[in-house]
């Protein structure tokens, strides 16, 4: 029938424009994804946090955009130059760089997102340089291939240039050494000497050259660009960009957005024209200086809240500290933290922590406004300066902004969340260097504060424990990672042998490290591992000491009778990084030796602190003959009831057991149970600290099945293995 089959060729028209309509979005589906390079060393623009994974400004912007242009991002964040030399070669789609004319025929930009200023670092003896011209003739620490780097030499400015990789190399380079600066971007710079409390360095002059900073692509990928900029403007138009840009740098960009329409800006302008002409002569005065006090205030203060930020901060820092004062009583500076604000963050959107940022603020504002100064430096951060330098009154006002905030009842999403801080508090007076010190000062206190427990306040001493424990270990990361680019890391090790002494028994040890000083002397593993640790700086140093005893182990094992087993402690922060089962399987694959000779021992701690990525990796490293030892067993509150579930081999009680065993009878039948309930579980038993022939005889008639300590062989250097 005639309408029958026009029925169904509609219906038939239907289905195939349906079809052709989720074309876009089954390609989608089935995983469209470009590549994103970037500086793993680049905070807050892109950088790898503290769990591993990529972060920053460019990589939620690009997230974002992906969502909206219908790709997924996968991030390979790293060295800069490596991405600089991947967008030319093609191996990845997307890096966020700087514009540079001289980029420009290898490299096509989208819309630029955000201007960065550049700033000369100098260590405070140096004297001022306040431009390029000031840095002719002189040592100038640079990050390879960053545009600071081209730029220079696309200048043709006569600079002795120091390349290193990142920017945090370059600043910490410059507080050890005798080169006259550094150049590094503004927010990056600043952030790094809070970090790693550089109070050696300070800025020099102005802020430099603000450069637009843009995704950029090969300029032959026309296509993907045009996707990157109507991606970007899809996400402005929602406010998402605005967002974004907030969280990670706190103040609305410096850039124009660009025009919407270009065909409209001949009317505009001769509009613009018409109307400069007929008021210029009443409005031009103040005009300019509304403009200029615009332009100061956007420059001083925080976006999102209205409040100073921390250049603000620093203004009114430098104004108290004038000469024409007249006193050398200054002012107390109180510093604020929000206790675990990155689990709020974490338990909802974003926008949900910035409008509890904003709660915040105006909590702050109401109830303490008056009182003094009110910033917000960073994003999670509130500082409070009082005209006055009452040590009691500046500690009674610290409680009062703490306990505020302890009380009051802050909502997200309809539900209450219950909020503390962590405060720091510094007296300061006019005697101190620079405007560096007094906020380091006040920051110590702070962090001070977190590790004493947090949601407490901490008044900042000279000659404070915790504060001064906190410096010396931020000294010794400094000296880690000197030492590890000055090769000053040595291998040690030590026997590990039978309870009841067997010449046949195999040759078994642990590899120790330890790190020689400028000055020659040796230190222990215990000296600095803590602090490598603390600051996430401990997995770097698990890959040196892997690699370092496998380079070892292929040159030399086949030279050494009867070698068994070799163990090598890795720390918590490797078990959990998901990127060093690879490494090993990387290190076993260039290294010719054999996995079954290599043991790793790990704490209680770095187990049940990473379990599930711990299981993966030890269960296929067992798989290929790796064994595991747990170490330091007994000392946890959760050793007996995991142990059944730890897929490990050997088990290294603590030295405290076998010490106490000699003179204390419960400590004897605690270390026999411990030791039976390892046999039981199949595992075998290790007494450590075994210092003397009579604690080894009794670990042999308790049943242990192996000791290590003085009383078997002390620490030597690794090629002592060599002499027999």
């Amino acid at each position: 029938m005639p309408g029958e089959s026009m029925s169904i060729q509609a219906r038939f028209w239907t289905v195939i424009a349906t079809f052709l309509l989720a074309l876009p979005g089954m390609a989608n589906a089935h995983g469209e994804r470009i590549v994103a390079a970037g500086d793993h060393d680049f905070p807050p623009y892109e950088f790898i946090d503290r769990d591993g994974n990529p972060a920053g400004l460019n990589v939620d912007l690009l997230s974002a955009i992906g969502q909206e242009a219908g790709f997924e991002v996968e991030f390979r964040l790293g060295p800069w130059e490596v991405g600089r030399e991947a967008i030319i070669s093609g191996e990845i789609d997307v890096l966020p760089m700087y514009i540079a004319d001289f980029r420009e025929p290898e490299i096509a930009f989208a819309t630029p997102h955000v201007i960065i200023y550049h700033e000369i670092f100098i260590r405070q003896s140096t004297p001022a340089l306040r431009e390029f011209a000031d840095l002719e003739g002189r040592s100038v620490i640079v990050q390879k291939d960053a545009w600071v780097h081209e730029s220079l030499v696309d200048m043709g400015l006569n600079v002795n240039l120091v390349l290193v990789e990142s920017e945090r190399e370059a600043l910490q380079l410059l507080s050890e050494s005798l080169y006259d600066a550094a150049l590094v971007s503004e927010v990056v710079g600043r952030r790094i000497l809070r970090e790693h409390e550089l109070d050696m360095l300070t800025t020099s002059g102005p802020p430099l050259f603000p450069v637009e900073y843009a995704l950029a692509v090969r300029s032959d990928n026309t296509e993907l660009l045009a996707r990157l900029n109507e991606g970007l403007e899809s996400i402005k138009a929602s406010g998402q960009f605005n967002r974004i840009h907030e969280r990670w740098l706190g103040r609305t960009s410096e850039l124009a957005p660009a025009p919407a329409h270009r065909s409209i800006w001949p009317f505009m302008i001769a509009a613009l024209m018409m109307i400069v002409l007929l008021f210029w002569w009443l409005r031009r005065r103040d005009a300019h200086r509304s403009g200029a006090t615009r332009m100061e205030h956007d420059f001083l203060h925080d976006a999102m809240t209205g409040l100073p930020n921390r250049l603000g901060l620093e203004k009114r820092l430098a104004e108290q500290l004038e000469p024409d004062r007249g006193s050398s009583d200054c002012c107390a500076l109180i510093h604020l933290d929000i206790d675990q604000f990155k689990l709020v963050n974490e338990s909802a959107d974003y926008q949900s922590g910035d409008e509890l940022i904003n709660e915040i603020s105006e909590l702050l504002k109401t109830r303490f406004g008056s009182e003094g100064f009110l910033a917000r430096p960073g994003s999670d951060e509130f500082c409070l300066l009082l005209d006055s330098s009452d040590e009691m009154r500046a500690a009674e006002q610290a409680e009062s902004v703490r306990r505020a905030l302890e009380q009051h009842e802050f909502r997200i999403d309809g539900e209450i969340v219950s909020l503390t801080a962590s405060v720091g508090v510094a007296v300061i007076d006019d005697h101190i260097a620079s405007i560096g010190e007094m906020l380091k000062r006040a920051e110590a206190a702070c962090h001070a504060a977190k590790e004493a427990g947090r949601n407490r306040v901490h008044l900042y001493h000279p000659d404070d424990e915790a504060v001064a424990q906190r410096h010396g270990q931020m000294r010794w990361v400094r000296e880690v990672v000197l030492a590890l680019k000055e090769d000053r890391l040595e291998l040690h090790f030590q026997r590990i042998e039978p309870a009841r002494p067997d010449p046949e028994a195999g040759l078994i040890i642990e590899i120790l490290l330890r790190m020689r000083m400028n000055d020659g002397q040796v230190v222990a593993a215990g000296e600095f591992v803590p602090a490598a640790e603390k600051y996430f700086i401990a997995h770097r140093v698990d890959r040196w000491v892997l690699r370092s005893t496998l380079n070892w182990l292929e040159q030399h094992r086949k030279g050494i009778s009867g070698l068994e087993r070799v163990f090598i402690n890795i720390s918590a922060r490797s078990l959990g990084d998901d990127r060093f089962l690879p490494f090993v399987l990387e290190q076993f694959e260039h290294h010719d030796v054999p996995p079954d000779l290599i043991g790793f021992e790990l704490t209680e701690t770095a187990m049940m602190t990473h379990l599930q990525t711990g299981l993966r990796t030890i269960g296929r490293l067992q798989r290929m003959g790796c064994q595991f030892a747990l170490d330091d067993f007994g000392v946890g509150t959760s050793s007996m009831a995991y142990l059944k579930q730890l897929p490990v081999d050997v088990l290294k009680i603590d030295g405290s057991f076998s010490r106490g065993a000699m003179s204390n009878q419960r400590e004897r039948t605690l270390l026999t149970e411990i030791n039976g309930l390892g046999h039981v579980l199949g595992k075998i038993t290790v007494a450590e600290h075994v210092e003397t022939e009579d604690i080894r005889k009794l670990m042999a008639e308790i049943g242990i099945d192996r000791v290590q300590g003085w009383a078997i062989g002390r620490p030597e250097p690794l090629d002592e293995l060599l002499l027999g």
